[in-house]
């Protein structure tokens, strides 16, 4: 265990406690924990190359924090401002039905499921970050469209990394990467 490990350990535990806060209505503490816990995104992954402590393990741990931090934000946006995604329902239909044939591809051509941190994905991140932020503050139903086009199209990237070149390192980080 290291210190960009802990990070992504507090992000998967700490993300299912913006639930109640969203429910509850508590903006203000919502929107701090929303805060921290995205940052831990962009710091475990500084940390762990910075201090030469990347490792495969890290990396799926990784992966994991964040498949239950970013349907966590969208679930938050679904609470708290239902208005910004009731317009854009297709659009995340499109996204989520992506995902799960990117998921069906990885597994059939990997044996195995692989989140890939794409410059597109890791990108789309940082969007569902911001524009989750945003929302405390002004109307974001366009932005929301934004990052589920976004994601769409960082799946379809991954889909054909993975059909192009089978298993490979989560940390493949485009289709024009060796």
């Amino acid at each position: 265990m290291n210190w960009p490990n802990t990070l992504s350990w507090c992000r998967l535990v700490g993300s299912p406690w913006l639930l109640p806060l969203a429910w509850s209505g508590q903006r203000r503490w919502l929107f701090i924990g929303f805060v921290l816990l995205g940052l831990t995104d962009w710091l475990d992954g500084f940390l762990a190359r910075r201090w030469n402590q990347v490792t495969e393990r890290g990396s799926k741990l990784d992966a994991v924090a964040d498949l239950i931090f970013y349907p966590t934000a969208a679930a938050v946006l679904a609470i708290v401002f239902p208005a910004y995604l009731e317009p854009n329902r297709d659009w995340i239909v499109v996204t989520l039905l992506t995902l799960v044939v990117m998921l069906g591809v990885s597994q059939w051509r990997c044996g195995k499921i692989i989140l890939l941190h794409t410059h597109l994905s890791r990108a789309a991140g940082v969007v569902v970050f911001l524009v989750v932020i945003a929302s405390f503050f002004m109307d974001t139903t366009l932005a929301v469209r934004g990052v589920a086009l976004l994601y769409t199209i960082a799946f379809i990237e991954a889909i054909i990394i993975f059909q192009l070149r089978g298993a490979v390192s989560p940390d493949t980080r485009s289709i024009f990467s060796s």
